[in-house]
């Protein structure tokens, strides 16, 4: 209650330092502060070595996992056991559902496997859109 009333219109100490935290954020002129930032640290924390890097890069990945783990226990326990019927929809059936979850799957592989050989790429500026296209065309058929 306390924090929403700082934020009313009579409050004009509230609002002066809620504009100020905005214009912080963005304060226009096509310059963006917080990417400014983040951009220095990911060159400073590159420019440290691959020790440091690597601790931060695992640390990311333990906080997504914990993430991912976090969302699929809490959606487990507000699941609805009426809407799992039917489990596989008749109109496409298990075999359909195992299809598109694969396709889905090798889909986002493929991308990340195209977007880590462009460094290797001969000539990447022709052969990375033809890349880019054929892995749509194999995944969408």
């Amino acid at each position: 209650v306390e924090f929403a009333r700082s934020f009313d219109s009579e409050d004009k100490a509230g609002n002066f330092l809620w504009e100020c935290f905005l214009f912080v954020l963005d304060p226009g002129f096509g310059i963006n502060p917080c990417a400014f930032l983040i951009s220095l640290a990911s060159v400073l924390l590159l420019m440290g070595g691959v020790k440091e890097s690597k601790v931060v890069a695992n640390t990311f990945t333990t906080f997504n996992v914990c993430l991912v783990l976090f969302m699929s226990g809490m959606s487990l326990s507000l699941m609805k056991r009426e809407n799992m019927t039917p489990l596989f929809p008749s109109e496409f059936g298990a075999g359909g559902v195992i299809r598109g979850a694969t396709s889905s799957f090798f889909g986002y592989i493929g991308f990340d496997e195209i977007c880590c050989m462009s460094g290797e790429a001969i000539n990447p500026s022709k052969n990375m859109p033809r890349a880019i296209i054929l892995t749509l065309a194999i995944v969408s058929s």
